[in-house]
């Protein structure tokens, strides 16, 4: 791909390449983090930042979480917030996998056919 154009769009040269966008790597890579805490592959103490929900509903995975609640943006936009509300979306199925690279790229595939059925 030798296309250095000012015309050339670098979004039409991603889907030719068929790479990943860097917002999809960042929030598999915040998923793929918060995998390693819950399973203790990270040195961050899951209880101290995590809650698990009081209540499980059929939306819920058994490994859902309460979403940290704050007023200031830097906390709500922050990684806990945002990672937990994406981790509670996950499936049942993807959250069970216990080898990291398996999870991450689980992760990755169900995004990338989200992203394509919209």
């Amino acid at each position: 791909m030798r296309d250095y154009r000012k015309t050339s769009s670098p979004t039409s040269m991603m889907a030719e390449l068929e790479w990943d966008t860097l917002e999809l790597r960042r929030k598999a890579d915040r998923l793929t983090l918060m995998h390693k805490i819950t399973s203790g592959q990270a040195a961050i103490p899951e209880q101290t930042f995590l809650q698990p929900v009081r209540r499980h509903s059929r939306n819920l995975h058994s490994k859902a979480f309460q979403r940290p609640t704050g007023k200031k943006d830097c906390w709500v936009y922050s990684y806990f917030p945002n990672t937990t509300k994406d981790w509670n979306q996950l499936p049942q199925t993807i959250v069970d996998i216990t080898e990291t690279k398996a999870f991450k790229k689980e992760v990755l595939k169900q995004h990338q056919n989200t992203a394509r059925n919209n």
